[in-house]
C-alpha cells in the first residue's frame, strides 16, 4: 500500500475452518463464556496463551540435544565443531527458530493494530526499538527464556511509570509532561533511564531480573538457614 497507507491485516479468526462455524473473531467485542471481552481483551488472552506456550517450548528445546548444541555454538563455534556439531545446520536451525518467534510477534502485532507501515521501521524509530529490546534482554537476563520476559515486562511498565512520577513532588523541576519544560521531557528520561539500567545490570547484575530471582528463589527454599 506504500508509505502513511500500510497493507490491511487478515481476519483474526479461530477454528473459522469448520463448516458451519463462523469461527472465533479476535478482532470484534462480546461474551465468551458468559464474560464479556473487548476486542484489546481478546488480543491480550491469545497473546498470554502463545506466550506460555511458546515460552515452555523455548524452555525446552534449550534443554534439548539442539539446545545443547546451540549453546556450545554461541559460547565457541571453532570449539563446538572440533566437538562434532555441524555449525551451519544448528546456524540454519537458530535462523529459522527465531525467525518463527518473530514471525508470530509479527502477526499479532499486525492483527492488533491492524496494519504496518514502513515508516515504522525507519532508521530512527528502529534504531530507538532495537535499544528497547537490548534493554530487555539485558535487564531481564542474557540467554534466558524467563529473563527475556521479566526484561520486556520491565521495560513495557517504565514509561507508564515514568508518566506516574512526571511533574510531581521534587521531580518536577526534573521530569516536565510538555516538551521544553525541565530537565527533561518524559521521552528523554526514559531514554536516559534505559541507559543506567542496562550499565547497572551489566556491572552489578550480569544475570539481571532472572539472577535476582533465583536468588531470592534460594533464599526461600533455604530459609531459615543460609546454606
Amino acid at each position: 500500500g506504500g508509505p502513511g497507507v500500510g497493507r490491511e491485516t487478515a481476519v483474526p479468526v479461530l477454528f473459522g475452518f469448520i463448516p458451519g462455524y463462523d469461527g472465533f473473531r479476535f478482532d470484534e467485542s462480546g461474551d465468551v463464556l458468559g464474560v464479556y471481552l473487548s476486542r484489546d481483551q481478546r488480543f491480550f488472552f491469545l497473546g498470554l496463551a502463545l506466550l506460555i506456550v511458546l515460552g515452555i517450548t523455548a524452555k525446552n528445546l534449550a534443554r534439548s540435544r539442539i539446545g545443547r548444541a546451540l549453546a556450545a555454538v554461541r559460547d565457541r563455534d571453532i570449539a563446538a565443531e572440533i566437538m562434532g556439531i555441524p555449525l551451519a545446520r544448528y546456524k540454519m536451525i537458530a535462523f529459522v527458530v527465531s525467525s518463527f518467534y518473530a514471525g508470530v510477534a509479527g502477526a499479532l502485532l499486525w492483527g492488533i493494530t491492524g496494519q504496518l507501515q514502513p515508516e515504522l521501521y525507519d532508521a530512527a524509530p528502529g534504531l530507538l526499538l532495537s535499544v528497547e529490546y537490548i534493554a530487555m534482554i539485558l535487564i531481564g537476563g542474557v540467554a534466558t527464556v524467563s529473563g527475556s520476559i521479566m526484561g520486556a515486562v520491565f521495560i513495557i511498565f517504565l514509561p507508564r511509570l515514568v508518566e506516574e512520577i512526571a511533574g510531581t513532588g521534587f521531580l518536577s523541576g526534573i521530569i516536565s509532561v510538555n516538551v521544553g519544560e525541565g530537565v527533561f521531557d518524559i521521552f528523554q528520561f526514559e531514554r536516559v533511564l534505559f541507559g543506567l539500567f542496562i550499565i547497572g545490570f551489566l556491572i552489578f547484575e550480569p544475570l539481571g531480573l532472572y539472577g535476582i530471582w533465583i536468588r531470592v528463589r534460594n533464599y526461600w527454599k533455604a530459609f531459615p538457614f543460609s546454606y
